[in-house]
């Protein structure tokens, strides 16, 4: 129970300050459970990460549900997926139920306190990217793994580059799936190339069918009972709702912002429409904390409730149908991924994969991080407080969460309550 209690907080915590999306909660999650709790090794995590890029869904839930089961079998791995899903779910749907009865002003503060969680998260995100060059540094690759790095980021942030500095023109975008085939491409081809000598056959472990198929059963238990109350009250619609969301789960490949363009074309208008969605819900998704496929279709899942059922307990009872879609669905498919992994990491093709599977994303986290700043620009820039001061508050609490990382040797919670509420006053003092 200790290991479970200590899993069940990090997730929490994690999943209260997860802003920028899966990629972003990489080295927050690994801070968290490899390096101050130590619940898992950091090769376990490492598996993990592979296993949840190769699948679609949430990743950070996916991620939180692989080290759940590494430290505590299947009680951990549902304590995981759930508890880092919890907070941004909850959060999403109360303000989707509260909306009419709230003023700007929480929004606002809200919106001022992400400036200082991004400040917080990019000083993670960088921490695990040099990581990653310290970890290749002896190696005779290393000026070919940098350019990957550079290039992965130019090729996926380039144009957001563009964007925060109003650079005035544009350059073409790739989207992380796009980056992700290419390089499983690469490792296919360069791990199937002639070896110059031969070497000692492999031998290779039996795929865990057992454990597979209990793991999937769980979720889909958990499915099935999460949805009974919107089966109650919505007999007809609810059946629908679960497929739709099931589906767009399975199709999410790219991280969240992909899956709004997902969620658009399965569900608006059918469930909710175009107006609720992009003025109400798809602001929400991206001011909160939180998996934005989880948000989505909880969010989704409220909106059409409440106007089919014509009450807020429909509304909350298909917003539990649709939380409990996006993790059985995403956790599910991760965990037979997972297990087909162990099966095949010996192959030449997945050794390379491991390999270079951090590379990528710490490419990708230099586009988070340039994410999580354009994004931080257009919630919060006005006329008392332009794109460029956004910028520079950004990059001092920035500063100071490095500094406090490396002189101060703070503990992720200190710098959070720091960078929380130093991004608050500073956001008022300067916007009134």
């Amino acid at each position: 129970m200790g290991k479970i209690r200590s899993l069940s907080t990090s997730m929490l915590k994690t999943g209260v300050i997860g802003f920028g999306g899966g990629n972003a909660l990489i080295p927050v999650i690994e801070q968290e459970v490899v390096n101050e709790k130590k619940l898992v090794s950091k090769g376990q995590y490492d598996k993990d990460i592979i296993a949840a890029t190769l699948t679609p869904g949430a990743l950070p839930l996916e991620i939180a549900s692989g080290v759940g089961y590494q430290c505590a079998g299947i009680r951990g791995m549902l304590a995981g997926g759930i508890c880092m899903a919890l907070p941004g779910t909850i959060l999403t749907v109360f303000l989707l139920s509260g909306l009419r009865f709230l003023d700007s002003v929480l929004l606002r503060q809200i919106q001022y306190a992400s400036v200082g969680i991004t400040a917080f998260i990019m000083c993670l995100l960088t921490e695990y990217i040099l990581g990653t060059l310290k970890l290749y540094r002896k190696s005779r690759y290393r000026v070919f793994l940098w350019c990957i790095i550079v290039g992965v980021f130019l090729l996926t942030g380039g144009n957001t580059i563009c964007q925060i500095f109003h650079a005035g023109f544009s350059v073409p975008r790739f989207s992380t799936i796009e980056v992700l085939l290419v390089t499983l491409l690469g490792a296919i081809v360069y791990g199937l190339r002639p070896q110059g000598k031969k070497k000692k056959k492999k031998k290779f472990k039996a795929i865990q069918f057992r454990p597979m198929a209990g793991g999937v059963g769980i979720w889909f238990l958990f499915f099935i009972v999460l949805s009974i109350p919107a089966f109650l009250l919505i007999p007809v619609g609810t059946a629908g709702f679960d497929l739709h969301a099931i589906i767009s789960s399975l199709l999410s490949f790219g991280g969240g912002d992909a899956y709004l363009t997902i969620a658009d074309g399965l569900f608006v208008p059918d469930f909710i429409s175009g107006n609720e969605f992009y003025n109400h819900l798809v602001l929400i998704v991206n001011v909160l904390p939180g998996s934005i496929l989880c948000k989505t279709l909880s969010g989704i899942g409220y909106a059409y409730g409440e106007a089919v059922g014509g009450s807020v307990w429909a509304g909350y009872a298909m917003a539990l149908a649709g939380f409990a879609c996006s993790i059985a669905a995403s956790c599910g498919i991760f965990f037979v991924i997972y297990h087909v992994y162990e099966w095949l990491e010996r192959i030449n093709v997945f050794v390379i994969i491991k390999k270079v599977i951090r590379v990528i994303v710490s490419g990708l986290l230099l586009t988070v991080m340039a994410g999580l700043i354009k994004s931080g620009i257009e919630m919060n820039s006005n006329e008392q407080m332009p794109w460029f001061t956004v910028l520079a508050i950004i990059f001092i609490i920035y500063a100071l969460n490095l500094f406090l990382y490396h002189k101060g040797k703070c503990k992720n919670l200190a710098m959070i309550l720091i960078s929380f509420t130093l991004s608050i006053v500073v956001c008022n003092v300067i916007g009134m």
